[in-house]
């Protein structure tokens, strides 16, 4: 009996270890897109939200141009939040496949 177990256990391994080194290296592909895009899409962001509130205090656009690029820049400046979530995604997917190995 004690042997089935450690058979089933040791085939479990074998079937998870290949979906958590997919999931690993899925998860270090995003991480290091979200590192070299970060900078860019923090700048651009920032770049848009600055000028859409200068050109709205100095009146070179209206309030809804202004309020346009507001949300654009706001939306540009949270896309590397979102990657970073989706890094967090798959980390918590790694970790649930490792739990199999505890079992």
């Amino acid at each position: 009996m004690k042997a089935i177990r450690w058979l089933l256990k040791l085939m479990l391994v074998m079937i998870t270890l290949p979906l958590i080194l997919a999931v690993w290296l899925a998860k270090w592909f995003v991480v290091f897109l979200h590192h070299c895009s970060a900078w860019i899409f923090y700048l651009l962001g920032s770049v848009l939200l600055a000028t859409a509130v200068l050109s709205f205090l100095i009146q070179q656009s209206q309030g809804v141009e202004a309020l346009q690029m507001l949300i654009g820049g706001f939306v540009i400046f949270m896309v590397p939040q979102v990657v970073g979530s989706m890094v967090i995604l798959l980390e918590l997917a790694a970790v649930m496949l490792r739990q199999v190995w505890y079992i």
